[in-house]
């Protein structure tokens, strides 16, 4: 199987589910610096990543927990058909995380792969808006280095790859507006 080919793209949360969710998150006043992993800690390095970050968790409002549990729900449906579809027997057994990010105007984060410290096996961006440029996922060639996949943001599609170091991947500049999106890794 090609690299391109282990890289799926679903149709995932409805517009009016974005719309919502947006309309919930958007303002979140606890968005903070997205932090990068070096030599084994975390720090917040502009050069690399200049995102701000909002970790979703069933602790902090009802609302809140709802939309945790509905979006890790639909997470569990997708990679189950991601994996099916592949016909790779593996389910997630736990859902790392779930980052909203706020990519300003000039946001970006530069090439790399999802692995590291801890143990992923698949990884997830959903796209929330398409009301700004740039802001494209790309996808690497980890030996050549060249683009193989440009994905354009599509209101609430999703995509999954394995999370290791033959997916290097990006997110482009974004040159006009936010671009809000959320991350999760599973395992």
């Amino acid at each position: 199987m090609e690299i391109k080919e282990c890289i799926g793209q679903y149709n995932f949360l409805q517009a009016n589910d974005v719309s919502a969710f947006l309309r919930t998150f958007n303002e979140v006043a606890e968005f903070k610096d997205a932090e990068v992993s070096k030599n084994g800690d975390n720090i917040v390095d502009k050069n690399t990543r200049d995102v701000k970050n909002y970790s979703l968790s069933i602790n902090k409002s009802l609302t809140e927990a709802h939309w945790f549990n509905y979006i890790c729900f639909c997470l569990g449906q997708v990679s189950l058909k991601y994996f099916t579809e592949r016909n790779i027997d593996y389910r997630v057994r736990k859902i790392e995380v779930l980052n909203l990010l706020k990519y300003p105007e000039k946001g970006f984060y530069t090439k790399h792969y999802d692995s590291g410290d801890t143990h992923r096996e698949l990884s997830a961006v959903v796209f929330l808006n398409n009301d700004y440029e740039g802001g494209h996922l790309q996808f690497f060639n980890p030996k050549t280095g060249e683009i193989i996949l440009d994905i354009k943001p599509e209101v609430g599609k999703v995509v999954l790859w394995p999370s290791n170091f033959m997916f290097p991947h990006q997110a482009t500049t974004v040159t006009k507006g936010t671009r809000f999106a959320l991350v999760s890794w599973m395992i």
